[in-house]
């Protein structure tokens, strides 16, 4: 008992040694921050836009070409296909909007019943009806900037951080770039591109780390890719499946993140070691034999209901660990829980309501609850007796309209 009042006392003298020497500045250093967020949106289609190097992604696929040009109409559909190859950098500014740039290519064939650049090498061919056609062979290659639209999120919003929604999701996207023809030196042919693609993405974790992708691409040149300039287009169009991976980090925040500083002041800590010796002495003064009588029990309950409870255990939002400031702090919760054996208290776990989904916010408000009983247990000794485990999951802002005081663990005196 005298452990418990001791503590409570050199808390308070603490206290009050270091409200008197808080301005004094040129005396404190700093030597901690803590970071702690405060949700500033609501919305599924609302994000906190995220830093530059996040959401960074590399991609690749391979398929089959198919290529359009100039008096390549009575080709065959096979005689057309060739392989075709993509690699591409990209990033997600928002959940819906982002852009990437690509390097494609390989090379293009196809019949064609006229003799052009890329017919050079060909002997001629009669068709059944008499007339004379070549094989078209092209190599070349493409550099495209594209910007992405994720049709999934633009519609039904974020899904939020490690989220089992939207593990399939469709992407269009559209540019401009440059192709150019590498195989006939003579014929210097380059030429402006617009590309238009369609991307469906499978994800096979939460994390949404990888994604398998298949895709419909289609590259439009100038009519003079062929070095034949009598239609609108020339065009290459594929299907390709690939792989594309998100470098952490990955995903967005509903949060904005505010700084606590933690400073030193040397000229506290002598105060406080001053107190600490005085509270020390007047407590050994007071002293009374075990055999007299006391009321430091009914002391030391008033202490803990006065002080301590209903305590409330803070989480940052979607996680379920104890930062070291709030294991500091359940120290002494766990002092005043000892002092009162015949006491049972009960840790209640909670998460805001207006994130995640609710399957996610009932294993929050689980684990937030049962994370605080092992600390208090096993780390700092209190009896498993002497507490009892519930949860609400996702819940309504409890107190003063914010979300932030909602993700946490209350441990309040127990009544059967």
């Amino acid at each position: 008992m005298k452990k418990c009042i001791l503590s409570f006392l050199l808390c308070v003298g603490g206290m009050t040694a270091f409200a008197q020497n808080v301005n004094s500045l040129e005396q404190q250093t700093i030597v901690g921050t803590n970071v702690e967020e405060q949700r500033v949106v609501s919305s599924d289609h609302q994000v906190i836009t995220n830093y530059f190097r996040h959401n960074w992604f590399v991609t690749g696929d391979a398929g089959i070409n198919a290529y359009w040009a100039d008096y390549t109409g009575k080709s065959s559909f096979s005689s057309r296909l060739t392989p075709q190859f993509n690699i591409g950098v990209g990033k997600w500014f928002v959940p819906g909007f982002g852009a990437k740039l690509q390097f494609t290519g390989f090379r293009s064939r196809a019949d064609k019943w006229c003799e052009g650049y890329y017919t050079h090498a060909s002997e001629q061919f009669m068709d059944s009806e008499g007339n004379p056609y070549w094989q078209e062979r092209v190599k070349w290659f493409n550099f495209n900037f594209d910007l992405m639209f994720n049709i999934s999120r633009l519609i039904k919003g974020y899904e939020g951080d490690d989220s089992s929604d939207l593990m399939n999701q469709f992407i269009a996207s559209a540019g401009l770039g440059a192709t150019h023809p590498y195989d006939f030196p003579g014929y210097p042919n380059n030429d402006f591109a617009g590309h238009i693609e369609l991307q469906y993405s499978r994800f096979f974790s939460e994390k949404k780390n990888w994604s398998l992708d298949v895709r419909m691409r289609a590259i439009f040149q100038s009519t003079q890719f062929d070095g034949v300039g009598d239609f609108y287009f020339d065009e290459n169009i594929s299907a390709n499946v690939g792989l594309t991976y998100y470098f952490k980090e990955r995903g967005w925040k509903r949060t904005v993140s505010n700084t606590t500083y933690y400073v030193e002041d040397m000229t506290t800590i002598n105060m406080l070691n001053e107190e600490i010796a005085r509270l020390k002495n007047e407590l050994a003064a007071a002293s009374t034999p075990a055999s007299a009588p006391t009321d430091a029990t009914e002391l030391s309950q008033s202490v803990v209901n006065l002080i301590t409870f209903p305590y409330l255990v803070n989480f940052v939002i979607d996680k379920v660990e104890v930062v070291n400031r709030e294991r500091v702090n359940l120290k002494v919760v766990a002092e005043m829980i000892k002092a009162t054996p015949n006491q049972k208290y009960l840790i209640c776990g909670y998460a805001d309501k207006y994130t995640g989904t609710v399957a996610r916010n009932i294993w929050l408000a689980e684990h937030r609850s049962k994370n605080v009983y092992k600390i208090l247990t096993e780390e700092f000794g209190v009896p498993a007796s002497q507490l009892v485990l519930d949860d609400k999951g996702g819940v309504d802002n409890m107190f003063y309209d914010d979300p932030q005081l909602s993700r946490s663990a209350i441990i309040s005196m127990y009544e059967e």
